[in-house]
Parts: structure tokens; C-alpha cells; sequence
């Protein structure tokens, strides 16, 4: 039973904690780097696999190492809230090093990359995922290697998996190359925490309580509703954007304050009725 609820918790809370850390590397830079530029953020995507943005075109720090830098910011940020007391934490910062991982390994295929950077980009990310999972371990307990591989496979290694067989199969180009660059480098930091000595005390099982498991489900829920209708909200302005271009006279097309007027009067008298 113990070991049921640890793989139900990995079910429930490894798609919110993904979408997170996609967030967190690749949305929030650029909106903090807008806020202090005085610049307007450009939303590229929001989208069931990760959000993105970007501002204009300054480009103060390089994708990756800008991704790279605010997953150890979060993962001292955690550790000093003491988030990683909880399973659902210490998986958070396993996710962030993974997050932090890919764009180094886009990078080193290149043409023109550094192979020093590139690798050391990734022993960084590797080092994240490894301290990830062992303070999932130092919860979890473990009374030999075997036994403390199984645990974070429960925890981490399997959800992700399924996680990633789902992605492949509604998103095409979710191809077998990007699920091992995802899996493989998560399963070698899993071998690489089990084998490490340390004193871990007894299972803490008791502490991974049903209403955890219900949380993290409701998480993945609401994140998913709130993501569709996003969309929906994003498609429905795109086709009235395409519209109003459509059916704007020529007058107005040259006069944008009397059309940003226009529309702005039009959202007003929808949002009184």
C-alpha cells in the first residue's frame, strides 16, 4: 500500500510540477527582464507542454544559461523554504534540473557550440536532478541500493514516463530522440542518488497522506481547464483580430487612435451587458 500511494503522488503531481518548471525557466525570466526594461513581454505560447515569452530584442543572457540560472535560483529558493520537507518539492527541483538540461543538449548539436559550455551547462543540470533526488531518498528511506532505486523509479522515473508516452502520442513531433534526452539523463541521476552513502532513517510514508495525492490530482486538473480555456480565449481574439483587419474601412486602418478607440468602446458596452 505505501508504495502505491508513492507511485500515485508521482502520477498526480508530475504534470503540474512540469508545467511549472517550464514557467519558471522559460516564461518568468523574460517577464521579470520586461518589468525592469520598461520593454512589452511577447507571449509566444501558452500550451499544454510549456509556456514561453520573450521581450522584444534584448537579449541580455542566453536562453539556456538564463533557464540554467533560475533552476538553481528556485532550488536554493525551495531548499531555503524548506519546501523539499515534501515529496512533491524534492520532485519539483528534479523537474527544474531536467527543464535546465534540454536546451544544453539542443545547444551541443549546434553548428558553432562551445563543447566546454555545453557539457558543463549540463553536469550543472545533472548535479540539480541528482541533489533532487536525494532529498527525495533522505524521505522516502531505502535499506539497500535496489530497494532505493525502486523508490525514486516509483516516484519519478515511471510518471515521467508515462507522462512522455502521453505527449507522443497527441503531439507528433514528440519524437523517441527528445524522449531519451527527457529520460535517459532523469535515470542515470536516479542510479547515481541510490548508490550514494548515505544515513537515511526509516521510510516516511506516513507523511504521503491521501489529501496530498487529491491536491496534486486537483493541481493537474484545474492546470489543464485553465490551459483549454486559454486557448479558446486565444483562438476567439485571433479570429476577431483577423476580422476587425478584414472589416476595418480604409479611413480608420489609418488613423489607429480612432481604432483603438473603437475597440475599446465595443469591450466596454459587452463587458456592462
Amino acid at each position: 500500500m505505501r508504495w502505491i500511494r508513492l507511485l500515485f503522488l508521482g502520477l498526480a503531481s508530475v504534470y503540474p510540477l512540469y508545467w511549472t518548471a517550464q514557467f519558471v525557466l522559460f516564461f518568468l525570466p523574460e517577464a521579470l527582464l520586461g518589468f525592469w526594461l520598461g520593454e512589452p513581454v511577447h507571449v509566444i505560447g501558452i500550451s499544454y507542454l510549456q509556456a514561453t515569452a520573450v521581450v522584444g530584442q534584448h537579449s541580455v543572457f542566453a536562453a539556456h544559461w538564463e533557464a540554467l540560472a533560475f533552476a538553481v535560483l528556485f532550488t536554493m529558493l525551495i531548499v531555503g523554504l524548506r519546501g523539499d520537507r515534501y515529496l512533491t518539492g524534492a520532485l519539483g527541483i528534479v523537474l527544474l534540473g531536467q527543464s535546465a538540461m534540454l536546451p544544453f543538449l539542443s545547444y551541443w548539436r549546434a553548428p558553432g557550440a562551445s563543447l566546454a559550455e555545453a557539457l558543463f551547462g549540463c553536469a550543472v543540470a545533472v548535479a540539480v536532478i541528482v541533489f533532487g533526488l536525494y532529498r527525495i531518498l533522505l524521505r522516502t528511506g531505502g535499506c539497500n541500493f535496489l530497494d532505493r532505486l525502486a523508490l525514486i523509479s516509483l516516484l519519478a522515473v515511471l510518471p515521467q514516463a508515462g507522462l512522455w508516452l502521453a505527449f507522443r502520442m497527441a503531439y507528433p513531433f514528440f519524437g523517441t530522440r527528445f524522449l531519451l534526452m527527457l529520460l535517459v539523463p532523469l535515470y542515470v541521476g536516479a542510479i547515481a542518488a541510490a548508490a550514494l552513502p548515505v544515513r537515511i532513517g526509516q521510510p516516511d510514508f506516513c507523511s504521503v497522506p491521501w489529501t496530498e495525492i487529491l491536491a496534486s490530482s486537483a493541481a493537474a486538473g484545474l492546470l489543464i481547464l485553465a490551459i483549454t480555456l486559454s486557448s479558446r480565449s486565444m483562438n476567439g481574439l485571433s479570429s476577431r483580430s483577423n476580422y476587425d483587419r478584414a472589416s476595418t474601412p480604409p479611413s480608420m486602418a489609418h488613423r489607429p487612435d480612432l481604432l483603438r478607440g473603437a475597440r475599446l468602446a465595443g469591450d466596454g458596452s459587452g463587458m456592462l451587458t
